[in-house]
């Protein structure tokens, strides 16, 4: 393992390894740690990635970037790895209200919208498995990402390489010299903390405005057989002969915990969703890193330039973290500018 390299990175989830290996497709030495003994929301999460989210079922926030973007950016690791941990599925949101179904009928001629519709129903489909009497719209360019099997054999490759060092990574520890970042013997022009709610506790990263957020998913079994994802007020999706089911959310509880109250909260949407009858085999907990705008955070410290971060991706983690590591190397290497909207220059101002 070498002494000296350009970047150090904390944290080998799905923004750490996004990151990592944007890094390395820029011809960048990087050095990773990754506390196995920590707890992952990465690990916890369930991949979704959905392009309208929300009750009022809107386009997510940079919809049109993202997406398109995603899907080659995985592509690309699948084949660096060998494997198989991107899956395109559709993804199917039943209307609440006539309002909502009036309002989509005219969206199949809004080019923000059309490269995301599959088709629109405005009747009831599969009325004998799902409640959605007034019909919805089945969304393309969605599915999931498999984080465990990525983050699994991401480590891996790291490992093989090299640059994988499996042990907690020290903040209050680390010094500088010569404009380097020095740590243990190692050293690097910046280091990138990308470690998720561990974040809240870092002195270098005080400034941001943390406001993480606990959410819970349920595995179930049920007779239904789907070939998508459904979402509404919680998903639904596929995953084998079993299905995971989520998500709610809390900020008041901070712990890794699950909860009887998540569980009841869950179901109790689910049985609302679906006409088969299920059962829960398992329930998780994870500790999503927002903050208080729920946009990404990346950028250096305007006082400590040779320290960076690169979180903040919340719910919507396998959508932002390709687009974002991409750009967030870009102004590392090549001072291209952040959105501002992401920026951590934000919490300075």
């Amino acid at each position: 393992m070498n002494a000296e390299y350009d970047y150090i990175v904390v944290g080998q989830g799905l923004a750490g390894t996004c990151l990592t290996h944007a890094l390395r497709l820029a011809g960048k030495q990087v050095l990773v740690f990754d506390d196995p003994a920590a707890p992952s929301s990465s690990r916890v999460a369930k991949g979704l990635f959905n392009p309208v989210t929300g009750r009022n079922m809107v386009l997510t926030w940079q919809a049109q970037r993202l997406f398109p973007y995603l899907l080659k950016f995985y592509r690309n690791l699948e084949q660096l790895l060998g494997t198989t941990f991107l899956h395109e599925m559709p993804v199917y949101r039943p209307f609440l209200s006539r309002q909502q179904q009036n309002d989509w009928a005219g969206r199949e001629s809004d080019k923000r919208y059309s490269m995301f519709i599959d088709r629109i129903y405005l009747e009831p489909l599969w009325d004998e498995l799902i409640n959605n009497p007034l019909g919805g719209v089945m969304l393309k360019n969605s599915g999931y990402v498999d984080t465990n099997v990525l983050l699994d054999n991401y480590g891996a490759y790291l490992q093989e390489q090299g640059c994988l060092v499996r042990e907690r990574f020290l903040p209050d520890i680390i010094n500088f010299a010569q404009e380097k970042v020095v740590y243990k013997g190692y050293r690097a022009a910046k280091v990138v903390f990308c470690d998720g709610p561990a974040g809240v506790a870092n002195k270098w990263l005080a400034a941001i405005k943390w406001r993480p957020v606990k959410g819970e998913v349920l595995e179930v079994e049920t007779e239904a057989d789907l070939d998508f994802i459904v979402n509404k007020k919680v998903f639904l999706m596929p995953r084998g002969k079993r299905y995971f089911a989520g998500s709610n959310y809390t900020w008041q509880d901070q712990s890794w915990q699950p909860t009887q109250a998540a569980r009841e909260e869950i179901s109790g949407h689910l049985q609302q969703l679906l006409k088969k009858p299920f059962s829960i085999v398992d329930q998780k907990a994870g500790i999503r890193p927002t903050v208080h705008d729920r946009r990404p955070v990346l950028g250096t410290l305007p006082h400590q330039p040779q320290i960076a971060v690169f979180s903040g991706l919340g719910t919507k983690g396998v959508s932002l973290a390709p687009y974002f590591a991409s750009q967030l190397v870009a102004h590392l290497e090549k001072g291209a500018k952040i959105d501002p909207e992401a920026d951590i220059g934000r919490f300075f101002d």
